[in-house]
């Protein structure tokens, strides 16, 4: 299923709304924090304007209906971070993925964002589970997963490269039939 490039998901306090290339220089700015990117599969980028073919990249994927990355925004504008689903493969399973600028960091935005973003893809997308990976060390993202009812699957030993070293992930995820009976037990 294809959406609107207008397409918006509201929650409690945020707007998730299409990339647009005015985000680039928030991107950027979280990227300049020393350790931001150590648990993603990007690099810091020495300019803004590397930024521009994520950004490309992202508006396709969109297009095609293989994934949709959304910009979170608070009501007045300011910049939250990044969360997108992606199609695993050719099934109906999806990838959660997502980042918080740190000056937004801790403040519950993002469990709000990925709730929201999850019952996008489980009633829109008509997944059938929806998984996350995280590297291990990174337990804000765990929690996050776990607030939003994710459980532990495995750990990935060599879940990707970071300065020539491999990152030990773990994989998280969720049933439609899970996330199903957690909807019905917060009624």
């Amino acid at each position: 299923m294809k959406f609107p490039r207008t397409l918006t998901l509201e929650t409690e306090r945020c707007r998730l709304r299409h990339v647009d290339r005015e985000d680039i220089p928030h991107i950027f700015s979280a990227s300049r924090y020393p350790g931001f990117n150590d648990g993603m599969l990007w690099n810091p980028p020495e300019t803004e304007d590397e930024l521009l073919v994520h950004h490309e990249n992202a508006i396709a994927a969109w297009e095609n209906g293989s994934a949709y990355t959304f910009t979170i925004v608070l009501p007045n504008g300011d910049y939250i971070g990044r969360i997108g689903i992606r199609r695993n493969g050719d099934g109906p399973v999806w990838n959660l993925g997502f980042w918080t600028h740190p000056e937004q960091q801790g403040k519950g935005y993002m469990t709000e964002a990925a709730a929201r973003l999850m019952t996008f893809g489980f009633t829109e997308l008509g997944a059938s589970d929806i998984e996350a990976c995280h590297a291990s060390w990174n337990h804000a993202s765990r929690r996050v997963l776990e607030k939003i009812g994710m459980h532990f699957v495995r750990i990935i030993p060599e879940g990707f490269k970071k300065h020539e070293e491999w990152v030990e992930e773990r994989l998280m995820s969720i049933s439609r039939q899970e996330w199903e009976s957690r909807q019905a037990e917060s009624k």
